[in-house]
C-alpha cells in the first residue's frame, strides 16, 4: 500500500471506530459496517507534468449498514459519525501544515 492509499485507509478505519463506539449511544445496532473509499487522484502533479495539484481531487466514501435500527436513527447516527471522525476531519479542513526544521547529518 502506498501513502495515499493508506489515507484512504485512514479515513475508512477511522470512520469505523466512530461507528462502533458510537452506535450505541444513538440506539443503532450494527450487525455490519463497512466503508469502501476511493479518491480521484492526477499523477501528473505528482510526475510534475501539469499544474493540477498532487493530492487527491476528490474522495468519495460509502456506508454499507447491516441493521435493523429505524432509518431515523441511522441517518442521525451518520450524520454524528461524519463530524467527529478526526482523520475525515482533517481531510476536509486544512490543517497547518509546515516543515519544522531540516537537519543535516553527515
Amino acid at each position: 500500500m502506498n501513502p495515499v492509499e493508506a489515507l484512504l485507509a485512514s479515513l475508512g478505519a477511522c470512520q469505523s471506530i466512530v461507528a462502533r463506539v458510537y452506535a450505541s449511544k444513538f440506539e443503532v445496532e450494527l450487525e455490519d459496517f463497512r466503508v469502501d473509499v476511493e479518491g480521484d487522484l492526477d499523477l501528473d502533479g505528482f510526475f510534475n507534468r501539469s499544474e493540477v495539484r498532487p493530492g487527491y481531487s476528490d474522495i468519495r466514501y460509502t456506508f454499507y449498514i447491516k441493521t435493523p435500527s429505524p432509518a431515523e436513527k441511522v441517518e442521525a447516527f451518520v450524520q454524528f459519525l461524519e463530524s467527529k471522525c478526526p482523520v475525515g476531519d482533517t481531510i476536509a479542513d486544512p490543517v497547518n501544515l509546515k516543515l519544522n526544521r531540516i537537519v543535516i547529518e553527515n
